[in-house]
């Protein structure tokens, strides 16, 4: 391979707004502009409103099919129709992600004689039983897996590796460039003051956005100051609005919906602290993000950045007094609020975009 980039058929199931989706566009940008990988992207699906974001940023989407039944496992057409896919691109590497990717993905690269990443973001198991004996089956034909944490590699080594493949952890990144940007005026934009507690994600169960409103509400009774800002869509944002008014604290906390991703950097720096209470997580972005932004954090035991980042935040439970009384001490003590801060701007350059492509290409050259 020396002497020419390594060609990487990058595969998903679609391209909706979420962050993988949004990480593998900012990873495939600098692949592009660089010289050692030739980066291609295929969905499967042909569907997401990111399509035309990666348009717009210049990054052709290959697509297989043109609606989500596409994906669904019976769907031999899609299996055909991406085998041809690859035979016509002649990957050096596939690079799956997501159920979807990783079941057509490995099946169609069969015979090919390259080899297979299947990269895992979720420490979450599959209920499906199909799809979990799927997963343990084309195990064989894996060639590595990633997983974006440790504990996602448990996940993997229980749920996905009966083979015994090779199995990296490696870490999620952002560009630094996309940080280097000017805090939002909060009580301009949504009428909030004091110190702003924001929480980034989809409004669903495992977020546990309901119990930082109802912790919230207890910290406003000792900090009346204190704002809380919700940064998101989903199916809960009705419930969550609701219990925002039955806590009577409407004039404290905002839910705008949906955010562009470019903008929530500006967010995380007019914020004072992020707050992360979730059940589960795979490597949340907008902790790393958080990072650079020298932004604190109070994040659930459950939410493995801080595998990477506990120097930088505070760990508690998922109980609404522990997440509350985490928030108080973040909030109330400067010298606490700084040296976490300080350790936030510390851990952060090792998870920039470009140290990642470094680690990702090293990877790929064992297997090559």
């Amino acid at each position: 391979m020396k002497g020419k980039p390594i060609k990487v058929a990058f595969i998903v199931g679609g391209l909706p707004f979420g962050g993988v989706e949004n990480w593998l566009l900012d990873l495939v940008q600098p692949l592009k502009a660089g010289s050692e990988i030739d980066p291609y992207v295929i969905n499967l699906s042909g569907t997401g409103d990111l399509m035309s974001k990666y348009e717009k940023m210049g990054v052709e989407v290959l697509c297989i099919g043109s609606d989500k039944k596409s994906i669904k496992t019976h769907r031999l057409d899609t299996l055909l129709e991406l085998r041809k896919k690859l035979k016509d691109i002649q990957p050096d590497i596939v690079h799956t992600m997501h159920f979807s990717a990783d079941y057509f993905g490995r099946l169609a690269a069969l015979g090919l004689d390259v080899p297979v990443f299947c990269h895992v973001h979720t420490a979450k198991s599959e209920r499906k039983i199909y799809r979990r004996l799927a997963n343990k089956t084309l195990s064989y034909a894996t060639t590595c897996f990633f997983s974006v944490s440790k504990e996602v590699a448990s996940t993997v080594e229980k749920d996905h590796n009966t083979a015994g493949r090779p199995s990296r952890v490696l870490y999620n990144a952002v560009d630094p460039a996309k940080m280097d940007v000017e805090p939002f005026d909060l009580f301009e934009r949504h009428g909030l003051s004091g110190k702003t507690i924001v929480g980034v994600g989809r409004f669903v169960a495992l977020k546990n956005f309901d119990k930082l409103i109802k912790a919230f509400a207890i910290v406003s009774e000792q900090d009346p100051d204190a704002s809380l800002l919700l940064l998101g869509d989903g199916g809960q944002m009705d419930d969550l609005k609701q219990l925002v008014q039955e806590l009577q604290i409407e004039n404290k906390v905002c839910l705008p919906g949906y955010v562009n991703n470019a903008d929530i950097p500006s967010y995380l720096k007019a914020a004072y602290v992020l707050a992360m209470p979730s059940e589960y997580e795979g490597l949340p972005i907008a902790h790393i993000e958080s990072l650079f932004c020298g932004l604190p954090a109070v994040v659930s035991e459950h939410v493995p950045s801080i595998e990477i980042a506990a120097d930088a935040s505070l760990v508690c439970t998922t109980d609404v007094d522990d997440i509350a009384e985490k928030l108080l001490r973040v909030l109330s003590d400067t010298s606490l609020h700084s040296s976490l801060s300080q350790a936030a701007l510390s851990i952060a350059p090792e998870y920039s975009i470009e140290r990642y492509i470094e680690k990702l290409l090293a990877v790929y050259r064992e297997f090559l």
